[in-house]
């Protein structure tokens, strides 16, 4: 388990990068944390990182967006609103990033991020995985 403190976009731009350089494209990211935590604005920067070149909105309203990033696909999900999701189709095709996680998934390569908002607009990222 790591725990990352985050002050401010810079803080998260920096953590971002450096998260990018972990990944290969065959894993999974459970985002958790309280509307307004920073899934989604986490996930911009990290895509960022990856080669997405378009703009990365929330899947809320859509269920799942995919981005064409430099060197894999990136599935990225929201369950808010949804008990289950299939991820047979997509699994091992890409990197798959779920906000609002419901269920245990049984992956080799599975990270959990909770995002625990903090005073002064502070964030402590606590994550879990390889």
């Amino acid at each position: 388990m790591q725990e990352i403190l985050i002050k401010d976009l810079k803080d998260l731009d920096e953590f971002a990068k450096s998260f990018a350089q972990r990944l290969k494209g065959d894993e999974i990211i459970l985002l958790e944390g309280d509307l307004g935590a920073g899934k989604t604005t986490f996930t911009k920067f990290l895509l960022k990182y990856l080669g997405v070149k378009e703009d990365v909105t929330s899947p809320t309203f859509g269920i799942m967006n995919e981005y064409e990033g430099r060197d894999f696909n990136i599935y990225h999900i929201d369950m808010y609103r949804i008990d289950k999701f299939d991820l047979s189709d997509i699994i091992g095709k890409g990197l798959i990033i779920i906000e609002w996680p419901k269920e245990k998934i049984e992956y080799n390569n599975v990270y959990s991020i909770k995002i625990e908002p903090l005073e002064n607009d502070e964030r402590l990222f606590i994550v879990k995985g390889e």
